[in-house]
């Protein structure tokens, strides 16, 4: 869990923060005037208009939802597949598949606050981490919190499947005998 804590907090400040707020404010965009053409122009306003920091608005509501997602995911993944090992189950890519879904699945529902957080964070109005979260319950209520679950169970129920499965056969063609 600590190294997929670590994996989302470089991961985020690497490259997730500055993509998420260049789609946020191209969502943002898309509900106004209309002012980017493109990815590559929104990110060229931002910067023109409020220096480099302006990809960087949400980091820290950022690095928690990667650092969170991350943890859980690979956390649940391991204990389901020391669990299916420990029923004598033998894995295979379609066993490796479903237990990546299920740690999909149980990591939407555990870290979807840290994403609507982040969002809100990202928005057009640059929410605090505190003010983010009275505005969700104000709008909301304490539910709002896992408003956008659904979109994302989708993602990562297949994505999890599919990264897990993926990195399981590379892993075994690698190093074989000593991998699963």
């Amino acid at each position: 869990m600590l190294a997929g804590m670590t994996a989302g907090a470089v991961e985020s400040v690497l490259a997730v923060t500055p993509t998420e707020r260049i789609k946020t404010a191209l969502i943002d965009d898309a509900k106004g005037a209309r002012q980017f053409k493109s990815s590559i122009h929104a990110a060229q306003v931002l910067v023109q208009r409020h220096g480099i920091t302006e990809l960087y608005r949400g980091l820290v509501s950022t690095m928690m939802k990667q650092s969170a997602t991350s943890a859980v995911r690979m956390g649940t993944y391991n204990v389901l597949k020391e669990a299916t090992k420990a029923r004598g189950i033998k894995a295979n890519v379609f066993t490796t598949f479903g237990i990546g879904a299920l740690a999909g699945v149980v990591t939407v529902y555990a870290t979807q606050p840290f994403d609507t957080i982040k969002t809100r964070a990202q928005g057009v109005q640059g929410a605090g981490i505190v003010e983010a979260c009275q505005s969700v319950v104000h709008d909301y209520g304490i539910r709002g919190f896992w408003k956008g679950s659904s979109m994302r169970l989708g993602r990562l129920l297949l994505s999890g499947g599919i990264v897990f499965s993926v990195y399981e056969e590379v892993a075994a063609i690698l190093s074989p005998g000593t991998h699963r």
